[in-house]
């Protein structure tokens, strides 16, 4: 083996070390915890910051391929689950970690038309306009056609 493939190997095995620790380091709430949070009680949410059921909002609705949203909670694609604007998630922002952030678990009640569904908010969208609303393929098939792709609705919180 020559010096050169040393070091390469050497380097190799150092960098997979590197993103190995960064994974297992990162803070995470897992799918496990997700079931553990208590969103029946209103008391921890931040009520400064915390939008109010009455108003209604709208704004274009999209859908996004879901994982780990920035609440930390996995989700998959058929999940009746949403992202908020960057805008309105960041406002309710109480101490910088995304996961403790008071509008994670909020219900959303989304109308298109004569078709409304309830969704969980779970993620931050940062290509989304103020009021425009990201939701999972399967939220998104409830009210339309995933080719659509980007339509117009109104929603307001549960």
């Amino acid at each position: 083996m020559t010096c050169n493939a040393i070091f390469k190997c050497k380097a190799i095995a150092m960098m997979a070390f590197l993103f190995t620790g960064l994974a297992v380091g990162a803070p995470m709430d897992t799918h496990e915890n997700a079931t553990s949070h208590d969103l029946s009680n209103p008391s921890q949410w931040n009520n400064t910051h915390s939008p109010r059921a009455e108003h209604t909002l709208g704004g274009d609705l999209t859908w996004y391929d879901t994982g780990v949203g920035a609440c930390g909670w996995w989700n998959n694609a058929w999940d009746y689950v949403c992202a908020v604007s960057h805008f309105v998630y960041d406002r309710a922002n109480v101490d910088g970690n995304p996961n403790h952030n008071p509008l994670c678990g909020r219900l959303i009640h989304i109308k298109r038309g004569d078709r409304g569904i309830d969704v969980t908010l779970v993620d931050r969208c940062e290509g989304c306009g103020e009021f425009d609303i990201d939701v999972s393929r399967g939220a998104f098939e409830a009210l339309g056609n995933l080719d659509e792709g980007r339509v117009h609705t109104e929603w307001w919180w549960i």
